[in-house]
């Protein structure tokens, strides 16, 4: 198969554009999802919907990666969804007696569910294990399910200022008044019960209910600034960082109180209009670095793997595998990138289909047969391209090998 030199011409200048735009931003990754359509639900991991294909759903793991995923059990939405902060390498605050915030987050999380479910509200956790997950994951989730209250538990760090008060700080979206309504009463029951205890305890002037931002009118926190149709908020209770908060903490008669002010927060909210308290006014943190990025995230094996068969002339494997030679990939691998290149040039060019000169479906008969494996990571991108081309599998996959034996011929 042959394109002309037009077509390609535009497929190379995107390329360029490609690897102009990954010089400024490092990597191209999935986002975070806005959509509602609900998410699968399997060993305990949520994941969200992006859409449903004829291959299957398209979904994102816990490390924001979109897959095709078919296992599971379906789940449209609940009445709330708890986000234990942290988690993997991404432990937060650590207690001088060795409390970890990220291991501290999930036990207080699933109490609150505990706690929630025997109030008969359905309830769902962004993780339930040790698991790295970015915020846009967690933000994925979130906007998949709908919830009434996303709540996301964390316990600070940092504060020396010595307090006759619990160091209690709860944040809400800057344009939501349900999100802070919801932070109002999530400050109002954790300063209360905490401040039953008597401990040398810290905090600063942010102590209470306020939006953080990192410019005008823009949440600095992405787990905020990410789900602008769900009322969320973040609960920081109390200064692991401070050794006497911390020995507090580790009781687990602590961390039942402490959950359940927050599942009688979660309960005012959704079942009274009760406004809150503590109250402070929003202000700008235009240095706050934060977590919750996917570097380094990896994931576990999930999905199927997908067997596409396509034959090529004696011509064309030959000039196939003279460019997996110069390109350093298997035939296979090269067969899979130039799928993925079609499918990142649709989504920086969408127009690229709409070209005056159409693309032929390639012949996808021959003398020599190749079986390329589809990792379920990779599906997507040859979904998509299927789609914007109207061709079947095995002709995009055969369309990827013949842009990368033309790009790699330009040397």
């Amino acid at each position: 198969m042959k394109l002309s030199s037009k077509v390609f011409s535009r497929y190379f200048l995107t390329t360029l554009s490609i690897i102009f735009s990954i010089s400024l931003v490092g990597t191209l990754s999935a986002g975070g999802s806005t959509s509602s359509l609900g998410a699968i639900v399997e060993n305990g991991v949520i994941f969200p919907i992006i859409e449903d294909t004829e291959l299957g759903k398209i979904v994102t793991t816990p490390c924001n990666t979109e897959i095709i995923h078919n296992g599971g059990e379906f789940l449209e939405t609940v009445d709330v969804l708890l986000d234990p902060g942290h988690g993997g390498p991404e432990t937060g605050s650590v207690g001088a007696n060795g409390l970890v915030e990220r291991d501290l987050n999930l036990i207080v999380a699933l109490l609150v569910e505990k706690e929630l479910l025997s109030l008969g509200y359905t309830v769902a956790l962004t993780r339930r294990t040790d698991l790295h997950m970015p915020i846009r994951q967690r933000t994925a989730i979130a906007n998949s399910l709908s919830p009434k209250a996303f709540v996301s538990i964390h316990h600070n760090g940092g504060a020396q200022r010595r307090s006759d008060v619990p160091g209690t700080e709860t944040f809400h979206q800057i344009n939501s008044s349900e999100s802070k309504r919801l932070a109002g009463l999530l400050f109002e029951e954790i300063f209360e019960s905490f401040n039953n205890f008597w401990v040398p305890w810290v905090n600063t002037v942010h102590n209470g209910a306020s939006s953080r931002l990192s410019e005008p009118g823009r949440d600095a926190y992405g787990i905020l600034r990410n789900t602008p149709n769900v009322p969320t908020a973040i609960a920081e209770a109390a200064y692991l960082s401070n050794p006497p908060e911390a020995q507090v903490l580790i009781m687990p008669e602590v961390q039942q109180v402490e959950a359940e002010a927050i599942a009688r927060a979660i309960h005012r909210f959704i079942s009274t209009t009760d406004p809150g308290s503590g109250f402070k006014p929003s202000f700008i943190d235009g240095v706050m670095t934060g977590t919750g990025s996917a570097r380094g995230c990896i994931d576990s094996k999930h999905g199927e793997d997908l067997r596409i068969t396509v034959a090529y002339s004696n011509e064309e494997f030959e000039s196939l595998i003279s460019a997996a030679k110069k390109a350093g990939m298997s035939i296979e691998e090269l067969q899979l990138f130039g799928v993925h290149a079609l499918d990142l040039f649709l989504q920086l060019d969408s127009d690229v289909t709409s070209s005056e000169e159409k693309i032929s479906p390639p012949t996808v008969s021959g003398s020599n047969v190749s079986n390329v494996s589809w990792p379920a990571e990779s599906q997507p991108a040859l979904v998509r391209v299927a789609r914007a081309y109207g061709f079947s599998f095995s002709e995009v996959q055969k369309l990827g090998a013949t842009l990368m034996v033309f790009l790699t011929s330009l040397e």
